[in-house]
């Protein structure tokens, strides 16, 4: 059984986890100087983000279709993107054994990966707060 029950879920989730990120002060304005846009396609439940830091000032977050063009994408099993932000899996590990299919230039993406670093604190109780299955907490 897939750890987000519903694509709800999945985007309930991602959008408080991103909007914490993005109100950091050490994680926020770092990706902000980044200007990146990256695109994050769920399946097992369906679902899209898309984390905007391209004009160097607001992150925006958009779930689902949009007209934003990204510079990465990422494509993955909710499950997996669950692994990655408990601190399970690292993202250069799920590529090489094609848990993650990534577009784009990747190595920028992954330059940023020790920024975002503090959000796998975050994330478990972000997690349970949504969702009907739980996970422990850090």
């Amino acid at each position: 059984m897939a750890v987000y029950a519903t694509t709800e879920e999945l985007n309930a989730v991602m959008h408080e986890l991103w909007t914490a990120v993005a109100n950091d002060p050490a994680m926020g304005p770092k990706l902000l100087q980044s200007k990146m846009i990256a695109q994050f396609h769920y399946r097992e439940p369906e679902g899209r983000v898309t984390v905007d830091c391209s004009d160097g000032t607001q992150m925006k977050i958009y779930l689902g279709d949009c007209a934003v063009k990204p510079i990465v994408e990422m494509f993955m099993k909710s499950d997996v993107a669950h692994e990655f932000w408990l601190g399970k899996i690292g993202v250069p590990v799920a590529i090489l054994t094609g848990k993650i299919v990534s577009k784009g230039p990747v190595n920028q993406a992954l330059a940023l990966l020790p920024v975002i670093k503090p959000a796998f604190d975050l994330y478990p109780e972000i997690y349970n707060k949504h969702c009907s299955k739980q996970v422990a907490a850090k």
